[in-house]
């Protein structure tokens, strides 16, 4: 966003051409309804499956609920900067139709301009060698031996937002006797496992190696890499990932597949911190009368939102609950069981706030500015193929709010609506006015967050600019002096918000 200023010898009509510019430049910024205290909601509209999501935001007492318009096929996981100025979506390339991998993609909502921050490809090995290719594109060729696609959903900002962490959903596969794409003349196993990237804006680069490649993959069982966040202010993030957990019960069993929050460090050579959560599991077996029964009942921690002061993590926990009663062999998972639960960022104070029904499910929860609300989305529990999915169907899903105590529950959006991510509010648009000190001009520059980058730059000859300042805002308002070359007739100035 390009705040300008200009000076001219008839020093009177500075003003009125300040702000008549300033005015024009507003314009392009993004145009919406005024939002209250609450803030702005960003969500997803997904009408069907197979129909590509749509971005919209609301206030967060819902009011003036509208669509945000992305040139990208289809952005979903809308997840926000802290001070509202920043979105980052999920969403497969545009103009790349024949490749699967998806990319996190970022909106700046000050100015308008879009941009991808991670360089995800779809990877695979044609007669031994591997190639970046587009994977549809070989549709048809027997010669794939390998491949490997990425979905990197779940994402987060740095405390000052240069970089970005991301949970990585990859999926690779194997092929023997045939193509990725006729399973029926080919063998194919296939896996997903989640690993943790952290990506730098400026070059969509990895800042590094990943993080945490999980150790268990994801097999139906587990939640592992269904959310990460980072904190406001530390080099470190939660994450959820796959582990084993204790269990407690009749069945002489001391340990079963779960998923645990965990803290990571961005910076090092051993990221890994410690456990955030430690969910304990149940597995009992009893007669029925001449029947052997056994129950299991394994926790899975997920969908981690770091509060606004850094003090709490909410998260999710989903019971995933198995019965011989329920299918004979006590594989298939009942219907869900999930909470919505917080937690200090020191691992203590771990409590419930809200417990929802069978077969409901949450994918994602986001705290208000202010940190007295959780909103959360609630859906059907997906049924694939006749069993019940570590999913919801998000055709179906409601948008609701409730306060982290656990009262007022209440729906805000009614479906279709999914993923919510609530900001602070719409980002500032920061005010200019200038006035004559002396020989000199100062500049009073007002909106600005306290660390944003900006500089002034000054031309006698448009368009040829120059930097005269490279600075940062120390706080909201800044004041700034000019002194103008006596031997121009005229000069233009401008202070470049980054």
């Amino acid at each position: 966003m390009k705040i300008v200023a200009a000076r001219q010898n008839t020093v009177h009509r500075i003003p009125n051409l300040a702000r008549s510019l300033f005015l024009f430049v507003a314009m392009v910024a993004l145009i919406g309804p005024t939002f209250g205290a609450n803030g702005l909601i960003y969500y997803n509209r997904i009408t069907s499956l197979n129909a590509p999501a749509t971005l919209r935001r609301v206030g967060g007492d819902g009011t003036g609920d509208q669509a945000l318009p992305v040139n990208l096929p289809s952005p979903i996981y809308p997840t926000i900067s802290r001070d509202g100025r920043f979105l980052l979506v999920t969403s497969p390339d545009p103009g790349r139709p024949f490749k699967i991998s998806n990319n996190v993609f970022i909106a700046d909502l000050f100015t308008g301009a879009l941009g991808r921050t991670t360089s995800y490809e779809d990877e695979v090995v044609l007669d031994g060698a591997l190639f970046a290719r587009d994977l549809l594109e070989l549709a048809g060729k027997p010669n794939v031996s390998s491949y490997k696609v990425n979905f990197p959903y779940h994402k987060a900002f740095s405390p000052d937002g240069s970089r970005v962490v991301v949970m990585n959903l990859f999926k690779s596969g194997s092929v023997s006797g045939g193509t990725p794409f006729d399973p029926g003349a080919s063998t194919i196993s296939s896996g997903r496992f989640p690993v943790v990237d952290v990506y730098r804006v400026a070059d969509a680069l990895p800042d590094g190696p990943y993080i945490f490649l999980a150790a268990q993959e994801r097999d139906g069982f587990n939640q592992g890499g269904d959310g990460i966040d980072w904190h406001p202010a530390l080099n470190e993030v939660v994450a959820a990932v796959a582990s084993d957990i204790p269990a407690t019960g009749t069945s002489g069993r001391t340990s079963m597949e779960g998923t645990v929050l965990a803290v990571f460090a961005t910076t090092g050579i051993s990221p890994f911190l410690r456990k955030l959560t430690s969910p304990v599991g149940q597995a009992d077996s009893f007669f029925d009368v001449s029947t052997l029964i056994s129950t299991a009942t394994a926790p899975n921690d997920y969908a981690p939102a770091i509060s606004p002061n850094g003090q709490q993590v909410a998260y999710v926990r989903h019971l995933l609950r198995q019965d011989t009663r329920f299918d004979g062999a006590g594989i298939a998972p009942l219907p869900s069981q999930c909470s919505i639960r917080v937690i200090n960022y020191n691992g203590t104070g771990d409590h419930e706030v809200l417990r929802l029904t069978d077969g409901l499910w949450i994918t994602k929860v986001a705290w208000s500015p202010n940190g007295s609300q959780i909103a959360f989305d609630v859906s059907p529990q997906l049924v694939l193929n006749g069993l019940n999915s570590l999913l919801g169907d998000v055709t179906q899903s409601a948008i609701h709010l409730v306060n982290t105590d656990g009262t007022n529950p209440l729906l805000l959006i009614p479906g279709p609506a999914a993923y919510p991510a609530w900001s602070p509010g719409p980002p500032s648009r920061p005010t200019l006015q200038i006035t004559r000190n002396g020989d000199d001009l100062q500049i009073r520059v007002d909106g600005l967050t306290p660390g944003q980058a900006f500089r002034v730059e000054g031309s006698t000859l448009l368009p040829n600019w120059g930097t005269l300042l490279n600075t940062s805002a120390s706080s909201s308002s800044q004041l700034i002096n000019i002194t103008p070359n006596p031997q121009a007739s005229f000069a233009f100035y401008r202070v470049v918000v980054l």
